[in-house]
């Protein structure tokens, strides 16, 4: 058996205009689609980013990939030597995989630890939708503590969450403490909550804010990466006694030894894009038991066959303490024909051989109008409590808006 063709598939879906430390989310955003067919027919699917680098990336696995043995996926990992495009080409092999042996992927993977994997409310400050009538979710402005309410109160009536995450690094440090206070009062003082700025705050911010937050007594599960570097939050954490969680700042393994050794973090959010595929995962979940760590799990925005993924590797992953992170309920468009649902704020994986899901045979809406409108990045938040300008989003006039993906998926995708 081998694999005969591999697809690289962009795509473009709809995204509301979510508030970070960084600016906005654009309202189109990219991702990309691996698809492997063997001679006989049988198919495979992944997904992951869709910036440029990453299809370059792609395209030159190619060649090690068609020709190849599904089962030899090991091999591949040290021929790509990118965890990245690895990640996504491993779990479309494990879905060609379950669909061959008739086995769903968290069987491939050793099983299930937990029937069903939680996931939190993620919650964002943003703009109003420029279409209120196909928006996913929460279309309006939410840009106060009393919005945010109203915007938690969608997530848990429609989806039934039971952890709320809050994106902060956006208002004024008092407002999102607020926030987080008027959260505790609309759902109980017990939910679960925490609160990620994407590094936006100083020690001292973060240290003013951590002890404001106990004194209130609310149940913060742990703050994500509040400050702007591991040296800082080693810093941090001599004068707080909350947990500290990352996905910036440990995203690879080299990073865990300086980690440990610092005291820098407690949590790391896993993220089957860049650590390696499911089998990396699976591995971090390990190296973090050995050393006494936590695991949740990171998100980005992604579309159905990543939710699959992450349903899948969440209930194999023994180490998952915390509910996971997921854009999904945010996404008015999907790539899958049966979109995923939420029951309670939990998702059960598939029991259907591969990861479960099939993709539309149409392209998505956003695909086939064309869309040729520019974006940029939005004005970020106040630097008088920014450790410094961030960079990884280019800083624009307010009011204007960008694809931080690029220009090169707009009006230009293929058919799924």
């Amino acid at each position: 058996m081998q694999v005969n063709e591999m697809e690289i598939i962009p795509v473009a879906h709809r995204e509301p205009p979510l508030r970070n430390s960084w600016g906005a989310h654009s309202e189109v955003a990219a991702r990309t689609i691996v698809r492997l067919t063997t001679a006989d027919g049988e198919v495979g699917i992944g997904e992951t980013y869709g910036d440029e680098q990453v299809i370059a990336g792609l395209e030159s696995a190619r060649s090690h990939v068609e020709g190849m043995n599904p089962y030899e996926y090991r091999r591949l990992r040290y021929n790509v030597g990118d965890d990245m495009v690895y990640g996504a080409i491993e779990t479309a092999l494990l879905d060609l995989i379950g669909r061959i042996v008739g086995e769903p992927v968290y069987n491939l993977l050793g099983g299930k630890m937990r029937e069903s994997v939680d996931f939190s409310a993620y919650l964002f400050y943003k703009y109003a939708d420029s279409d209120f009538e196909s928006a996913a979710i929460a279309p309006q402005e939410v840009m106060s503590p009393e919005a945010m309410v109203e915007e938690a109160r969608e997530f848990v009536d429609s989806h039934g969450f039971e952890t709320l995450k809050l994106k902060g690094g956006v208002l004024e440090p008092d407002q999102e403490i607020a926030t987080l206070q008027q959260l505790a009062e609309e759902f109980g003082r017990d939910t679960p909550m925490r609160i990620d700025p994407n590094g936006a705050w100083t020690v001292g911010t973060a240290t003013r804010i951590a002890r404001e937050l106990r004194e209130r007594d609310l149940r913060i599960e742990f703050l994500e990466d509040p400050v702007v570097s591991m040296n800082a939050h080693a810093r941090l954490k001599r004068n707080i006694d909350y947990p500290i969680a990352t996905n910036m700042y440990v995203t690879e393994f080299d990073h865990i030894a300086p980690a440990v050794t610092t005291e820098a973090v407690d949590i790391i959010l896993s993220d089957h894009h860049y650590w390696g595929g499911l089998t990396g995962n699976l591995r971090l979940d390990h190296t973090a038991r050995t050393f006494d760590l936590g695991v949740g799990m990171h998100s980005n925005s992604h579309l159905g066959v990543s939710m699959a993924a992450m349903a899948h590797i969440g209930a194999a992953m023994p180490t998952v303490r915390y509910a996971c992170d997921s854009h999904y309920p945010w996404m008015a468009e999907d790539v899958i024909k049966s979109p995923i649902e939420f029951e309670d704020g939990a998702i059960a994986p598939s029991d259907e051989p591969g990861l479960g899901v099939e993709l539309t045979k149409t392209r998505s809406s956003r695909c086939t109008n064309g869309i040729k409108k520019k974006t940029c990045s939005r004005t970020p938040a106040s630097t008088r409590w920014l450790p410094s300008t961030p960079t990884r989003w280019p800083i624009a006039p307010t009011g204007c808006q960008t694809n931080r993906s690029g220009d090169y998926l707009i009006g230009d995708h293929h058919s799924l």
